[in-house]
């Protein structure tokens, strides 16, 4: 039977409690994910953090504005890096999937200083962090992320972060044939 361990990435991009909304963006940009687990500065998980989180913050906290005419009005402009073979099929990345990255990264440095550097992580996270073991049936593990309605499950053992599963992880084992 397919496990948790069986399709978890032990390569955890964390991120600490105390960071700026804006280096948040940054980490989740540069490492092409879409949350992370937040620790503290002991390193101790205290929660996760998603680019929900972000979106919610811009939606109804954030004074964040850019002016319209610092955004590309050309679409050759526009980065494309995940429609190379249609690059008009999606220029703007509305349409990506929950695990894929941001596109278009470059739009974070046309923001001035801002709330972007006010927040920080501990003001938007989630602050509990939703676990499983690396045991956990794959199956348990699709209902445990329906059930919370979440994308992202930390996998943890006697208090130790060991990896991350996410729902991706769950569509690529079922795509593959893997899932039992």
């Amino acid at each position: 039977m397919l496990t948790v361990r069986d399709i978890m990435s032990t390569a955890v991009v964390t991120i600490g409690s105390d960071a700026t909304v804006r280096q948040l963006a940054r980490v989740l940009a540069d490492a092409e994910i879409s949350g992370a687990p937040v620790v503290d500065a002991g390193g101790a998980l205290v929660g996760v953090v998603s680019a929900t989180d972000l979106v919610r913050l811009a939606a109804d906290e954030a004074d964040v504005h850019v002016a319209a005419s610092a955004l590309p009005t050309d679409r050759a402009e526009v980065p494309t890096p995940f429609f190379d073979e249609e690059p008009d099929a999606d220029p703007y990345g509305y349409f990506l999937p929950e695990e894929a990255p941001f596109a278009g990264e470059e739009i974070l440095d046309l923001f001035t200083e801002s709330e972007l550097d006010e927040v920080e992580v501990a003001d938007i996270m989630t602050p509990v962090a939703f676990s499983v073991g690396p045991g956990t049936t794959v199956k348990e593990l699709a209902d445990f992320l329906v059930r919370g309605r979440i994308h992202r499950a930390v996998v943890e053992e006697d208090g130790r972060l060991l990896g991350i599963v996410t729902s991706g992880d769950v569509l690529r084992a079922v795509a593959s044939g893997r899932l039992k």
